[in-house]
């Protein structure tokens, strides 16, 4: 990492661009464009999204999607150039990058630019659209994620739905909780799970049955474990004691939730 600080902008951004999309080497480089943040940096990452070639162009989106690390710099200018970028971007794949990067900066001024294109016939596009509206709390991304969490694509729809669901915590209203209830029915244990949990941290009834049968099942998520915590209802604590007791080999994490969502029970017994 060391040796990538010590790089010319130039050279890391010639980084960036070599490998595939998930290339770690070229991650590693524009994770130091982000640490630097200068404005020569973002002159370059501008100077990108304007390139010839749809993977610089990519390139440029996801530099200026976090640039500053977590003290952003320039985050008017990056909104603008990224907004600039949906606008006249054809390629689906772009457009995902560029929606991701708007989601890291969470400026309200991308909703139009955002809205729109969570109606893009490609599924790419409109990934990019969830992650972007996720992030913005205005009336208008609340209702395109509700569309979205209904897509007719995994991804779009995994992605919706935990934005309504956890992402916008501070909202809830009936229409959110309708959203997140009709998402119940998936066979798709994330997704359900993630509307799941929004239900549950909203104390929505609806939840309850869900969790109790999902305790009662073979394959227990943490998921289900927190929504049961969520809600509280007496019901669930001998069925999460029976999970404990007959539980085989786990993984550290879900051990950890376990035993930690029977204490909270058994602490809301003793109070």
């Amino acid at each position: 990492m060391e040796q990538l600080e010590e790089q010319s902008t130039e050279a890391l951004i010639q980084m960036a661009l070599k490998g595939d999309e998930d290339d770690e080497r070229a991650w590693d480089a524009i994770g130091t464009l982000h640490r630097r943040g200068t404005r020569e940096v973002l002159d370059a990452a501008i100077q990108l999204t304007g390139a010839p070639s749809a993977k610089a162009r990519g390139r440029g989106a996801d530099i200026l999607g976090q640039l500053g690390g977590e003290e952003r710099t320039f985050p008017a200018e990056c909104c603008e150039a990224l907004v600039d970028l949906l606008r006249r971007e054809p390629e689906p794949a772009v457009l995902l990058s560029a929606g991701v990067a708007l989601g890291h900066l969470r400026d309200a001024r991308a909703l139009s630019d955002l809205i729109k294109l969570a109606g893009h016939p490609s599924d790419e596009a409109r990934y990019g659209a969830a992650h972007g509206l996720a992030v913005l709390h205005a009336p208008e991304a609340v209702e395109a994620l509700f569309r979205l969490s209904a897509d007719e694509d995994r991804d779009v729809r995994d992605w919706a739905t935990f934005g309504l669901g956890t992402m916008m915590e501070d909202v809830d209203t009936p229409a959110l909780r309708d959203a997140l209830a009709a998402r119940l029915g998936e066979e798709d244990t994330e997704i359900f799970g993630e509307a799941l949990v929004g239900l549950a941290d909203r104390k929505d009834p609806r939840a309850i049955e869900p969790v109790r049968a999902a305790l009662r099942g073979e394959w227990v998520t943490v998921y289900v474990l927190e929504s049961a915590a969520s809600l509280g209802d007496p019901s669930f604590y001998p069925l999460l004691l029976a999970i404990r007791d007959r539980q085989g080999p786990a993984d550290d994490y879900f051990q950890h939730v376990l035993d930690d969502v029977i204490s909270q029970f058994e602490q809301r017994e003793q109070a």
